[in-house]
């Protein structure tokens, strides 16, 4: 898989870089290096990276001994990936068929992409043959939406005042709430010493209504549904009584996020 990523495609791994990452990713890095135990000069894999920000927490743990990769089948998450930090290998291609020869890596970790695999069977066995015996696996993935309340209710929004269409994608990202789904993934594929660990963190978003404009503006025309501006300036206006739960005194927005880590580690 290549291509270079167009302009559009750069803004919008810019914008999730600038806001999404810092909001909601960035807390959960440590959870999942952790989980795979990344040491100084190991070999790191990240698999479906978006703009780097659980490859550039490997690459500190690494040190200049190490070697860290992302890959991500998105040009232009790749590209932003580039702008913040050259000092990792960053690859274009995807999950099902990864371009990284067997035994490869020290560690392969993936936060929040598992959910979004085409063939969730298949890019488990690829993460498992390009692990170096013995190495480790560490994934983040969302419990369900009940377990996420702020992206429950902002479904609700978009259901009440958009279409049910557009709340069904809200809810993707946490289709993998049970952990034995993947457990059981991670066995078929030939992993072992498999750990299941439940974490909380906090997410930070400028207001109640950026947690709902991202979605419009960012979620929702990548299934091709899209809102004119007054659409989408009506929505965040309902959206006001949803969620001023979630909103500071301070008129930022602030609640709880929940996902499961997973390790696991090659035979070997």
């Amino acid at each position: 898989m290549s291509g270079e990523a167009t302009q559009e495609e750069l803004q919008a791994g810019r914008g999730y870089e600038a806001l999404f990452v810092p909001a909601l990713f960035a807390p959960w890095t440590g959870h999942v290096t952790k989980a795979a135990r990344v040491r100084e000069g190991d070999h790191v894999l990240d698999i479906a990276c978006g703009s780097g920000v659980l490859a550039r927490a490997a690459l500190e743990r690494v040190g200049k001994s190490g070697r860290t990769a992302g890959l991500d089948p998105a040009p232009g998450m790749i590209a932003a990936a580039k702008e913040v930090e050259t000092g990792i290998d960053w690859v274009i291609g995807s999950a099902e068929d990864l371009p990284f020869e067997e035994d490869m890596f020290d560690c392969v970790i993936s936060q929040f992409g598992i959910m979004f695999f085409q063939d969730r069977p298949k890019a488990t066995r690829e993460m498992q043959r390009v692990t170096k015996p013995g190495g480790r696996l560490g994934l983040a993935v969302w419990h369900s939406v009940e377990q996420n309340p702020a992206y429950r209710d902002i479904a609700a929004v978009l259901d009440e005042h958009v279409s049910a269409e557009a709340a069904d994608t809200v809810r993707i990202p946490f289709c993998l709430g049970d952990p034995d789904q993947v457990v059981q993934l991670l066995l078929q594929a030939g992993f072992e010493d498999i750990a299941v660990e439940t974490k909380e963190e906090t997410a930070h978003f400028p207001s109640t209504r950026t947690m709902v404009e991202v979605e419009l503006r960012g979620w929702l025309p990548l299934f091709n549904i899209h809102l004119s501006e007054e659409e989408i300036s009506d929505v965040l206006k309902k959206s006001d009584a949803t969620l001023s739960k979630y909103a500071t005194p301070s008129g930022t927005a602030k609640f709880p996020t929940s996902a499961y880590i997973m390790s696991a580690r090659k035979p070997g």
